[in-house]
């Protein structure tokens, strides 16, 4: 092959291996449960408003139902999502008053990857919990194995709690932090149940107040959302202690978020986001933002349908762990799926496999070595 054709043949793949990056920029959706018969492979009644997810290291996913007053499990195996099992059953979350309007909203699991916690922890019934539950009282509920639910606080007068993490502080000691949408700040509870601080912005955008907290990495990520609109959005880093570290994204004017709640953080090989911090949007468009740690909007999550992720009433958002509650390179997802947030959806997005892309990478590499290999050679001689 003389130079000039190699040169061609160069620049040729090169076009097409940039068209087959953009390409496997797109993500691709799988549904796994819904209450609507035919939208998923599993059809579950109870799935009614899904909000926060949860597991331990090994356990099932666990998800809280607004709606129904319900937390259920799923058993979630194989490489992909493509296998999926209805697990044990439903649990009923206690709550002051139960309704459908006082129903679970964030959850943890005390027994979360990178959290630490003691036999004496968060007592329920004589043990520890096993998973603890936010509801939109005020109130705070819990689980363990032999127990359907359990209210574990009285609702904090006027609160209204929209969300859930766990964390450890710097001595070591586990709490948990709870979203208040009407307060504006988050509740901190220690291990005993008891209220001993707030994580608070004194400079937030006005109208805007908590929505939602999640542990990332053992640092504690807090969106903010405004109750009276469904665009705008702000999120916060905290530390476990209570400090504000600082601001990570300022958008009242709903540039990219829009109610922003799911957060989770993309694993390094994922895609085009591998590394990002996902946010999705609970309102508006119900799409997933990604932006850089400190920060920087990096895009949107595009499916292989050539259009943007987008799934009205948008909640959580974890990738697996490696267990039972599936894969850690597939991110889930729950939504109300329909704007009155009756139904609900538990999904998947997966980054496609090494395919074109792949393949370009190697060719132009053999073809960069066969132009540089007759000065090589010339040079061995010499």
């Amino acid at each position: 092959m003389n130079r000039g054709h190699s040169h061609r043949l160069f620049v040729l793949l090169a076009v097409v291996c940039l068209a087959a990056g953009q390409a496997r920029a797109q993500y691709t959706q799988t549904n796994l449960i819904s209450n609507q018969a035919g939208v998923a492979p599993i059809t579950d009644s109870n799935l009614t408003d899904p909000w926060g997810l949860a597991f331990s290291g090994t356990s099932p996913l666990w998800v809280s139902n607004q709606y129904s007053g319900t937390a259920t499990v799923y058993k979630i195996t194989g490489l992909t999502s493509s296998v999926t099992q209805l697990t044990e059953g439903v649990m009923n979350i206690g709550n002051a008053a139960p309704s459908a309007a006082n129903g679970p909203t964030g959850q943890v699991s005390t027994a979360s990857p990178g959290v630490t916690t003691l036999a004496t922890d968060f007592q329920v019934n004589g043990g520890k919990a096993s998973f603890i539950f936010a509801n939109l009282d005020g109130s705070i509920s819990a689980w363990r194995g032999g127990m359907t639910s359990s209210l574990i606080t009285a609702p904090v007068t006027g609160a209204s709690f929209t969300g859930l993490a766990i964390g450890n502080t710097s001595g070591g000691a586990a709490q948990i932090y709870a979203a208040d949408q009407n307060s504006g700040h988050v509740d901190i509870f220690n291990n005993q149940w008891q209220q001993v601080g707030a994580l608070t912005d004194p400079n937030l955008p006005a109208g805007f107040t908590a929505f939602n907290v999640q542990n990332i990495s053992g640092t504690l990520i807090v969106t903010y959302a405004n109750p009276n609109q469904a665009l705008g959005g702000v999120v916060d880093k905290f530390s476990p202690d209570g400090t504000l570290i600082s601001r990570l994204v300022t958008d009242p004017a709903g540039t990219h978020l829009q109610s922003p709640w799911g957060v989770a953080l993309a694993p390094a090989g994922w895609g085009q986001f591998g590394g990002d911090l996902l946010i999705g949007n609970n309102g508006g468009d119900g799409t997933i933002n990604a932006y850089s740690l400190s920060g920087v909007q990096a895009g949107q999550i595009t499916l292989n349908t050539n259009s943007l992720f987008s799934e009205p009433q948008l909640w959580g958002l974890a990738f697996g762990n490696g267990g039972s509650a599936g894969s850690p390179n597939d991110l889930y997802f729950s939504a109300g799926y329909t704007a009155d947030a009756t139904n609900g959806l538990i999904g998947a997005i997966s980054v496609p496999e090494p395919g074109t892309g792949a393949l370009c990478i190697l060719l132009i590499g053999r073809i960069a070595v066969r132009r540089r290999s007759p000065n090589l050679r010339r040079a061995a001689r010499a």
